[in-house]
């Protein structure tokens, strides 16, 4: 197993065991059997370019956050703030939408 095979699984570890899914269901979600998630995670198989992606996506992180070494909780804290910060960006062009409705609606 190479290195970059190492720092992806234990990513992928810690991850899914911090989001609270686990083996069963990660698989479920990103419709791949159980097994070839285990072979996943015990280094027997590496995932394909969309399985990755898709692990990402059910995660809520970037593709590449698989593959920094040594997830802590600061790296966890920067995504909660990331997905804090893409929210706020959402309320604000909902916030101008409604003004804008709203103003046409006046005139």
């Amino acid at each position: 197993m190479t290195h970059f095979q190492k720092v992806f699984i234990e990513n992928l570890r810690f991850w899914r065991k911090k989001r609270g899914i686990s083996q069963l269901k990660l698989s479920e979600m990103i419709n791949i059997t159980p097994n070839y998630l285990n072979a996943v995670e015990n280094g027997k198989n590496f995932p394909s370019p969309e399985v990755i992606q898709y692990i990402s996506d059910i995660l809520e992180l970037m593709p590449y956050q698989l593959f920094l070494e040594h997830p802590t909780e600061e790296a966890a804290a920067c995504t909660v703030t990331s997905d804090l910060m893409v929210i706020k960006q959402r309320l604000i062009k909902e916030i101008d939408e409604l003004i804008g409705k709203y103003q046409s609606e006046i005139k």
